[in-house]
């Protein structure tokens, strides 16, 4: 990378800072090239590592299939809810879950106020920092918080003139 020196110059003019820009500018591309390359190798890797696995995959699955079939059908000869085998073990697990109906939302939230269920219920209340910072700066103090401007310092190299030098 032309230009490149490793080292922290001092700037004392706009002309040091114009090369100081066209360096920073110059590692940004090369950092992006140096992250596109990975990002393909990664994703080549991970095409390959798929395909690799793929046929073991798909037997796991349908001998998952066939075990679970069998032992649906074997289920009454169970001694409780699974079987020890010598090479792992099968069963069932008793799982539950609830249902919430979108559509009955606010149905269910009221019925869970009215039968003092109230701990069911998430309530979570934050303030919007960019609703509060469209408001004028009077009414922003009148609720208790403030508005702090400042100067944040930018650059910006031109990268697409760097990259056609």
């Amino acid at each position: 990378m032309e230009g490149f020196t490793g080292k922290t110059p001092a700037l004392h003019s706009w002309d040091d800072v114009d090369r100081a820009l066209r360096e920073m500018g110059e590692c940004e591309i090369a950092v992006s090239t140096i992250q596109a390359d990975m990002n393909i190798a990664i994703t080549a890797a991970k095409e390959k590592a798929t395909n690799l696995a793929a046929p073991m995959t798909k037997r796991v699955n349908a001998l998952k299939a066939l075990i679970q079939d069998f032992a649906e059908g074997a289920k009454g000869s169970l001694e409780g809810k699974s079987k020890a085998l010598t090479f792992g073990k099968v069963g069932f697990r008793q799982s539950s879950r609830v249902s919430l109906p979108t559509m009955k939302i606010a149905t269910i939230i009221a019925n869970l106020k009215k039968f003092g269920m109230g701990d069911c219920i998430v309530t979570k209340e934050s303030v919007s920092k960019e609703a509060l910072e469209k408001y004028p700066d009077k009414d922003i103090v009148r609720v208790g918080a403030s508005r702090k401007v400042e100067d944040k310092f930018f650059l910006e190299p031109d990268l697409e003139k760097l990259r056609r030098t």
